[in-house]
């Protein structure tokens, strides 16, 4: 399963702490592409370009489409493209985790080690948010990501489950 979302949705603290409960492996795009490619992604970024970054972070997504019992947290970029999109698509279930612009703001702060944070222009930084998350309604589901990560995590089990992605998440009597 996927999780996609813009810049300070949650996906890798989610991830981690989701994969946990489901006690699945968990994955991260960008942590892979950083192991694979010996440098920060800023730096990839600088040196290469975005074109370099999502080529790498495509060659992670498909080295790991197929990893069954995983909780993959996807830089993000990689679910706007329309063949990144249909490898998760068609390799599990995809949960988008939908932050109001302004949380994820908060979250991110000055966007260290964020190439793209760049929410000087508020109109156009707005425009760019709306923007993907039009492509990330695409996903097949979505959870709320406003809150703190616990209760993320534990909409995220529930959404999953509503998809038939996980087992019924046991109830207390």
């Amino acid at each position: 399963m996927f999780l996609t979302g813009f810049m300070g949705a949650g996906k890798s603290t989610v991830g981690r702490d989701l994969a946990a409960r489901l006690e699945r492996s968990f994955l991260d795009t960008d942590e892979l592409v950083v192991r694979a490619d010996g440098r920060a992604i800023e730096q990839i970024f600088r040196d290469d370009g975005e074109g370099a970054f999502r080529e790498a972070e495509e060659r992670a997504l498909l080295e790991i489409a197929d990893v069954a019992d995983a909780v993959v947290a996807t830089g993000g970029g990689l679910f706007l493209g329309a063949a990144q999109r249909r490898t998760m698509k068609r390799a599990g279930i995809v949960v988008w985790l939908d932050v109001r612009l302004e949380v994820a703001l908060e979250r991110v702060g000055a966007g260290d080690n964020r190439p793209l944070w760049l929410p000087d222009d508020p109109i156009r930084f707005r425009a760019w948010f709306d923007r993907r998350r039009a492509t990330y309604a695409l996903a097949h589901g979505r959870v709320d990501a406003n809150g703190d990560p616990d209760a993320v995590a534990l909409a995220a089990m529930a959404e999953l489950e509503r998809l038939g992605a996980v087992a019924p998440i046991p109830r207390d009597p």
